[in-house]
């Protein structure tokens, strides 16, 4: 009975040795760069070029704590959030429906084809004329370009749906609206998760392009005014803070997609084994 107890002891310590090596072999890079990045900081000497790494951190500190850095941190949050959420919903419903009814197809393909390649940046003084300098025009902005890989995935999604399963289920009764919310949706699940992860990358490099042209907050204005004051420190600590919440909400959807999409990636799995 003591043996099988230490056997089991060094087994969920085996177990969470494992789990926690992991772990660290996905983020160990990070801290590799962090490191090159204090290193080579030092080595150079000009702060105005390449602030050392604990110095950036110093001050994104001192702009948490003066509050400096949450009035800048919310608005753009949420400029980008509430053109990530329109794009997605407009996104998923069109490719879906472009996807399932060919007219739909026909209309909407060659249109895209023509608008995707337009580079979204130059949209930017467009909008604010026709939506004025406030939050409006950089939404539209976001939409606009988060948009794309989120209609493209849904709708690679939908033809990548195997034939013989939309068979069964017509052969088992089931109507064009319920094969699409109960069939094609499901199925092609983890092609929209993957265009939200894209939308959300491109809804941050967004935001922050327009923020730097218009705006009076946010953390694209933050790091422009920085870079006219020679803060290079501030400019890195805004970064950073891009660099976070991208990362946040990045890691926020691939839970979601692992929580949703549990039998793609067990099946991904058993393939790679």
């Amino acid at each position: 009975m003591v043996a099988e107890t230490k056997v089991l002891a060094r087994t969920k310590q085996h177990s969470l040795m494992k789990s926690i090596w992991r772990q660290l072999s996905q983020v160990y890079s990070i801290f590799v760069v962090l490191i090159l990045w204090e290193v080579a900081a030092r080595a150079i000497a000009d702060p105005l070029f390449l602030p050392p790494l604990s110095t950036v951190f110093a001050t994104l500190f001192d702009l948490a704590v003066s509050g400096e850095l949450m009035r800048h941190v919310i608005p753009s949050a949420a400029r980008a959030l509430s053109g990530f959420v329109l794009a997605a919903v407009v996104g998923i419903a069109l490719g879906l429906l472009m996807g399932w009814y060919k007219a739909w197809g026909d209309f909407w393909n060659s249109l895209i084809s023509l608008s995707y390649p337009v580079p979204k940046i130059g949209l930017i003084p467009l909008f604010i004329l026709w939506l004025g300098i406030g939050d409006s025009s950089k939404v539209a902005v976001i939409f606009a370009a988060a948009a794309f890989p989120i209609i493209l995935n849904t709708y690679a999604g939908v033809k990548g749906v195997r034939k013989i399963i939309v068979w069964r289920a017509m052969t088992l009764g089931a109507t064009r609206g319920e094969i699409l919310s109960k069939v094609i949706l499901p199925t092609t699940l983890p092609y929209i998760f993957v265009g939200l992860r894209l939308g959300m990358g491109i809804a941050w490099i967004l935001l922050f392009s327009a923020e730097m042209i218009a705006a009076n907050s946010g953390l694209g204005y933050l790091i422009l005014n920085a870079e006219q004051k020679f803060e290079t420190d501030v400019v890195f600590a805004a970064l950073i803070s891009i660099a976070l919440l991208g990362y946040v909400f990045d890691r926020i959807i691939l839970i979601a997609s692992r929580r949703f999409c549990g039998w793609y990636f067990s099946e991904a799995a058993t393939e790679a084994m």
